[in-house]
């Protein structure tokens, strides 16, 4: 039996995100690389409102988001930056994030 690990934490690009790695015993993934799972919520304020922008306008991704947090489980790990870019954060944001995935 495995586990889910998390592996980083921390606040990117107005949304909390957090990346866990499923960790087997019996490491049958050998060659295809680790399973991982992202998830990406929007940050809420201490009223428990989406923070809004300077102009104090919700980003509209976060005005989508603002019920549910994404979950993004790529096969292949390949596809995790491509995913993260297309859920709304930058380039250089979902290059950080897969850097952290062992």
């Amino acid at each position: 039996m495995g586990e889910w690990r998390t592996v980083y934490e921390d606040e990117v690009e107005e949304r909390w995100v957090t990346v866990t790695v499923y960790e087997s015993e019996d490491d049958e993934n050998g060659d295809e690389g680790p399973v991982v799972r992202v998830t990406a919520a929007p940050i809420e304020d201490d009223e428990g409102r989406l923070e809004q922008n300077e102009g104090g306008q919700m980003p509209v991704a976060g005005a989508e988001a603002a019920s549910s947090s994404i979950t993004l489980e790529p096969d292949p790990l390949d596809d995790l930056e491509e995913e993260l870019i297309e859920i709304g954060l930058s380039p250089k944001a979902a290059a950080w994030i897969v850097s952290k995935v062992p």
